[in-house]
């Protein structure tokens, strides 16, 4: 299991900054539950979780690489490492682009169905209460007013919803693209309890 909270500082190691995991086996960075072959295994859900923020936290710099530190780097399962890694974000990213068009697909649709109910309620204002007494003004009023109510969910989603999960698209993107190296454990350079050790 991975333990250690984000500090905010990442060794680097000339251009690159290093976001670095201490294993005692290949086996602690995956789900123990996933019975899949290392290559095609979810991550653990501490360990995605600590690549995630470490790359929010590293947002803007270029050069970023994940460090995997193993007893025996030499293991068969280390060498499947890298790729599982980068399976396991871009599936991710994958995931986040479908919900991401699910998103907007309901905004779209939100969107229509607001519209058409702003039209139902402006035409309502306009011709059906149409009288000078206080019931038709209230009601007039209440149906203008209604109408924009109900464009508030559309807007919401098409303005704000949809940027969050692009931003994870992308950053899944990221992800799965940096270059992860395994290394023997003694050259580390970090102590148990550290970010990025794991017992």
């Amino acid at each position: 299991m991975v333990t250690g909270v984000l500090t905010g500082v990442y060794r680097r190691e000339g251009d690159w900054n290093l976001v670095e995991l201490k294993l005692n086996n290949p086996a602690q960075l995956f789900n123990s539950l996933d019975p899949s072959p290392f290559r095609e295994r979810d991550l653990d859900a501490e360990a995605a979780a600590y690549l995630v923020d470490a790359m929010r936290e590293l947002h803007g710099h270029r050069h970023v690489k994940v460090v995997i530190y193993l007893p025996q780097p030499d293991d068969p399962a280390g060498g499947t490492i890298a790729d599982a890694v980068h399976n396991f974000f871009r599936y991710r990213e994958q995931a986040a682009r479908l919900a991401l068009r699910r998103v907007l697909r309901l905004g779209r649709a939100s969107l229509l169905v607001g519209l058409l109910f702003l039209v139902a309620c402006t035409l309502a204002w306009r011709f059906v209460f149409t009288g000078e007494d206080v019931v038709d003004h209230i009601f007039s009023e209440g149906f203008l007013i209604i109408g924009w109510v109900a464009m508030w969910r559309p807007l919401e989603i098409l303005l704000y919803e949809w940027w969050p999960v692009l931003s994870d698209a992308r950053l899944y993107a990221r992800l799965a693209a940096l270059p992860v190296e395994v290394r023997p454990r003694e050259s580390s350079g970090l102590f148990d309890g550290q970010p990025g050790a794991a017992r």
